[in-house]
């Protein structure tokens, strides 16, 4: 057997090995689509917070674009999860409840000073709860 053959042989054993079943594989795009219309933003809302285009995002999100890691870190930042999070099944069940994780994102674009007055509303409107449930 030639060095060709041997190589074509090699070559052919290598696909057959490397056939993966697609249902068992992580899908980056339906996670990110699901991830982002479960939380009710926009692809240029996360393209924004991720730094990163809105149509970098739309490919990414179609599968026709592979991110890099760090994109993908930059990505779950914006969605205010963990890169473990991400890969995890049950991203949103893991973390906070879906209307803390709306609330969270939403601070991610505040000033320190918006964060502490949206605190100070917070918590006038929890007095007055607790005051409502005490009469």
């Amino acid at each position: 057997m030639d060095n060709y053959s041997i190589l074509s042989h090699f070559c052919q054993y290598d696909k057959i090995t490397m056939v993966i079943n697609m249902d068992n594989n992580f899908n980056i795009g339906n996670k990110l689509l699901n991830l982002r219309t479960t939380l009710e933003l926009s692809q240029e809302q996360v393209a924004l917070r991720a730094g990163i285009t809105t149509t970098y995002y739309g490919q990414i999100e179609r599968n026709l674009k592979n991110p890099t890691i760090h994109v993908i870190e930059e990505i779950c930042s914006a969605f205010n999860i963990t890169l473990e999070d991400f890969f995890h099944t049950d991203t949103l069940e893991k973390s906070h409840d879906l209307i803390t994780e709306k609330i969270l994102l939403q601070l991610q674009t505040c000033t320190e000073a918006e964060k502490n007055t949206i605190y100070k509303i917070i918590y006038q409107i929890q007095l007055l709860q607790n005051n409502n449930k005490s009469e």
